[in-house]
């Protein structure tokens, strides 16, 4: 997994250094296809989606993840839907409906099963629960052109059932620009994490 997430990363690093060659457009357009990658101490995960109509996107997603004895590997197709956004002379709200479909595996110790989800998500297989739960909440430092790049300061909060013991904080640098959208951040435990999505 370590390996594709990897040579996934490389790939869209390659994308972005050939970006002049691209047509730029907003994000999550009709007929845009993003990338994105997470890495983080604990956790990694790989996806891409094509973006069906303005609303509606369709991908895969492979995820890793581990705590508390536990080892999960995942993956699957979603559908990814914008169900709202409102937007605010100083702020933008949006409300997604996120649906994912795959297979999981989750070793505990030694122990070792496999099954299928369906997962609008939470994550819950047999007698297992792995539902997480994230909030984000920043401010951007100045207003910019769509065509620049504008940086944010962003808290995130996740805290995922069965892996973790309590909730992860973690202050994050966010930049954004037309095309790119990254988080580099280190949670209060001292942990770094990563984030890239680029849509061409």
């Amino acid at each position: 997994m370590i390996k594709v997430i990897k040579i996934y990363l490389v790939g869209i690093l390659l994308l972005v250094g050939y970006q002049s060659r691209l047509q730029a457009a907003p994000m999550n357009f009709k007929g845009s296809i993003t990338s994105m990658t997470t890495i983080g101490k604990d956790y990694s995960s790989v996806e891409s989606s094509y973006a069906m109509t303005s609303k509606d996107s369709l991908g895969i997603r492979a995820y890793q993840s581990r705590g508390s004895n536990y080892k999960i590997k995942s993956g699957g197709i979603f559908h990814l839907r914008k169900l709202m956004r409102i937007n605010a002379i100083n702020s933008q709200t949006n409300l997604w409906l996120f649906t994912e479909a795959g297979t999981v595996s989750i070793k505990k110790n030694s122990k070792e099963k496999r099954d299928s989800y369906l997962s609008p998500k939470f994550l819950r297989v047999g007698h297992e629960n792995f539902d997480t739960s994230k909030i984000e909440a920043g401010f951007s430092f100045y207003e910019t052109g769509y065509k620049k790049i504008q940086p944010w300061l962003i808290l995130k909060a996740k805290s995922t059932n069965s892996l973790f013991k309590k909730v992860e904080y973690t202050p994050t640098l966010r930049l954004i620009n037309n095309l790119i959208f990254m988080d580099a951040g280190v949670t209060t435990d001292g942990d770094p994490s990563i984030h890239l999505m680029y849509t061409f």
